[in-house]
């Protein structure tokens, strides 16, 4: 059998040749047009900005921790400091709905600025573009990024050893040595002592801070912790309080009877340090009082003596809290709560009042 063979016009074979070039050349050109595209895109600073965004919307902020501004030095070292930093990028560059927007008043286009937003609201973050090449801009700072350590101040009766976390702290943390602020009223009556503060700058994690007083070696207590300042007191002999105790709730009904015309100044100011601002400011009361008239002797409950802080070996001061009930010729009963501080000051081998404080 004889096969036929088909024969295919000469016109169809141009056509064929022709359209397979030409569908060809556009492929080519679509490809090399895309390419053109995609590189003009890619030049583009939104481009590197959306790349940006995206990479903390999928919270790959690791990139970000070298524009953190820091303390140069942390008192922990720097391991401590790059975990204060990578918590820090965690906390602010947290999930959310991060944009950005061109920053007014420094975008332009040789130099573009933008400031991210999260949540539709601007946030301090500002970034600098620069162009890598000529198809490719990159991050060059970033701004608003700042984690920032922590300053201690210690204030320590001076010559007192402080520690942190067991470490003794050296003179090369002390910023200042000033007379002790409290015993401005009894200055002329002693030798001053003085307070010592510490500084410690970039503090990244907490520390047990302690302090032991140069008199009696004891550990002073933290009377104050507020912002970052910690307040040691003086430190308390228990001797001390011991022996002077009684003597002082003895002293404090005596006062506290004088104060309501039950007893006179003379029967108080044997307690009382002469020439100091106690004898002037209670001299005074009597001069006030004389219009009450109290129908019983006043009775005291709940009296506490606390917070003894001994400066020197001849100056001290406590606490005293208690409750004064008056009753009164008129028939009136009053309960007067009272918050007040003595600071005693010895001379010839005896305890006087130079200075009392009334306290909330």
């Amino acid at each position: 059998m004889i096969k036929k063979t088909i024969k295919i016009p000469l016109f169809w074979k141009i056509y064929i040749i022709v359209v397979t070039i030409v569908l060809i050349g556009f492929v080519v050109l679509w490809s090399i047009l895309w390419t053109a595209l995609k590189k003009y895109e890619q030049s583009r600073p939104e481009y590197a900005m959306d790349k940006i965004t995206e990479q903390i919307q999928l919270q790959d902020t690791g990139d970000f921790t070298k524009y953190v501004h820091t303390g140069e030095n942390a008192y922990e070292g720097s391991e401590a400091l790059d975990e204060a930093v990578r918590e820090y990028i965690k906390n602010v560059l947290c999930e959310g709905a991060w944009a950005y927007t061109k920053k007014s008043g420094e975008y332009t286009n040789d130099n573009p600025v933008y400031q991210l937003k999260k949540d539709g609201q601007k946030t301090d973050i500002i970034i600098y573009l620069e162009k890598r090449s000529k198809n490719e801009w990159t991050i060059a700072d970033v701004s608003g990024l700042s984690c920032e350590g922590k300053t201690y101040e210690i204030i320590v009766p001076e010559n007192s050893e402080v520690t942190v976390d067991g470490n003794k702290l050296g003179s090369e943390y002390v910023t200042e040595t000033k007379d002790a602020e409290v015993l401005s009223n009894v200055a002329k009556h002693i030798n001053m002592p003085k307070t010592t503060t510490y500084h410690i700058e970039n503090v990244y994690k907490e520390h047990e801070i302690k302090a032991t007083g140069p008199v009696y070696n004891s550990e002073l207590e933290l009377i104050s912790s507020t912002d970052n300042v910690y307040e040691f007191g003086f430190e308390a002999n228990g001797k001390l309080i011991e022996e002077q105790e009684s003597r002082i709730k003895e002293i404090t009904e005596i006062y506290g009877k004088y104060v309501v015309n039950y007893e006179s100044f003379a029967k108080l100011s044997p307690y009382i340090l002469p020439g100091s601002y106690a004898y002037s400011y209670l001299s005074r009361i009597s001069r006030t009082n004389i219009w009450l008239e109290v129908s019983r002797e006043p009775a005291f409950s709940d009296m506490k003596v606390y917070n003894y802080q001994s400066y020197t070996k001849d100056c001290f001061s406590c606490e005293v809290s208690f409750d004064l009930q008056v009753s009164y010729n008129s028939g009136s009963f009053k309960d007067y709560p009272t918050h007040m501080e003595y600071i005693f000051v010895k001379r010839s081998g005896k305890w006087y009042i130079a200075d009392m404080v009334m306290l909330k």
